[in-house]
């Protein structure tokens, strides 16, 4: 029986600590690769980076590339995509938000998450602002004619002696 095969899928995550310049410009050079071959690979969507390697090397390379800050998934050749996890009841206590994502990363992502062709086009408004003027920083804003006039509370205070 042959040995099993495993991949190596990037789908663009950062190791925390790294910035997404210096994950490229690090796996340009392991990979001698130009900047367009480069920024493929941070499209987001899951890329076989290397296929058939033994369990060892795939673990070394998966540990190399962490060193360089490139998030990395080990991945056996022939295993198909697992469906979600369902989410759990109501009544199922989850341990910790992170154990029920333990692939997510706060990595910075750069770029915009909505293509442009995605983004909604909003249509320019003309707003009348004729009826609104400035006055110079002098005096008082409030007119004389705008404020409003109450009369003043008379107050009695007793005089206690507290001694």
């Amino acid at each position: 029986m042959s040995q099993p095969t495993y991949s190596l899928i990037f789908r663009g995550d950062l190791v925390p600590g790294f910035t997404a310049a210096d994950v490229k410009a690090h796996l340009a050079r392991l990979f001698k690769a130009g900047p367009e071959t480069i920024d493929k690979l941070f499209n987001g969507r899951p890329l076989a980076i290397k296929k058939g390697l033994a369990k060892a090397q795939a673990e070394q390379l998966q540990a190399t590339l962490a060193k360089l800050g490139a998030q990395v998934v080990l991945k056996a050749e022939g295993e198909v995509d697992a469906p979600p996890a369902p989410a759990p009841q109501a009544d199922e206590a989850v341990s910790s938000p992170v154990s029920a994502g333990a692939d997510w990363s706060l990595a910075p992502m750069e770029g915009n998450l909505v293509k442009e062709h995605e983004r909604e086009k909003k249509q320019a408004v003309q707003v009348s602002v004729d009826h609104l003027s400035l006055k110079p920083a002098q005096g008082n804003l409030i007119e004389e004619g705008e404020r409003s006039h109450t009369q003043a509370v008379t107050v009695e205070v007793p005089d206690w002696k507290l001694d």
